[in-house]
């Protein structure tokens, strides 16, 4: 697995819309807005949530100069990095596999707690044009909640053009696979929240 923190900056060199970081030694190294995310750089750690190497919602420098001693003892010599937290958007996720079959695919789906809950999800194979993201959106069963659920929504538009960047940036590169997990989707952006690689 590349390193969550490699992989994000090679996707944000690709133009892809992602969180502030900033590597964290002490609290103060964190030079952007409160709330922040604290997490564990390491390709050992597949799932941070389960392994304890992500704490969410650090309000403040005395929290997080807490959080940053705790980790540090946990997880010794591993790289620490802090991420602004992002508004709550529509959550969806992208994948993308390799197969030795079918060559590139591109999964879309509800993601975030949704993923498990409703394996509500549809496959194409790389490269995917116009016609095909609209209709990826459209076989979702609950491709509704775009239009608005609980003051959020997301534009078609948005999604389209990140689904055709994804399909775009996958021609380029070599992958097993990648997950990117959850995106928020708001009524004219997005932003990849977390994000994997693996080679």
């Amino acid at each position: 697995m590349v390193t969550e923190l490699e992989f994000k900056e090679s996707l944000e060199l690709e133009g892809f819309i992602l969180p502030r970081r900033f590597l964290l030694e002490s609290e103060e190294d964190f030079l952007g807005k409160f709330p922040v995310v604290v997490k564990v750089n390491s390709e050992k750690i597949i799932h941070k949530s389960e392994a304890g190497a992500v704490v969410t919602d650090v309000k403040n420098r005395e929290e997080l100069r807490e959080v940053i001693s705790r980790l540090k003892q946990k997880f010794p010599g591993e790289i620490l990095y802090g991420e602004e937290m992002q508004p709550r958007g529509i959550e969806v996720m992208i994948g993308l596999m390799n197969d030795a079959t079918f060559g590139k695919i591109m999964l879309f789906g509800l993601g975030g707690f949704y993923a498990e809950l409703l394996k509500d999800v549809t496959f194409k194979r790389i490269p995917v044009d116009s016609y095909d993201v609209e209709d990826m959106i459209d076989e979702l069963k609950f491709s509704a909640i775009f239009r608005g659920y609980r003051n959020l929504s997301a534009s078609r538009s948005v999604i389209s053009k990140l689904l055709l960047k994804v399909s775009n940036y996958a021609e380029k590169v070599e992958f097993s696979q990648i997950d990117l997990n959850p995106v928020f989707l708001y009524e004219n952006s997005y932003v990849i929240v977390d994000a994997k690689k693996f080679q």
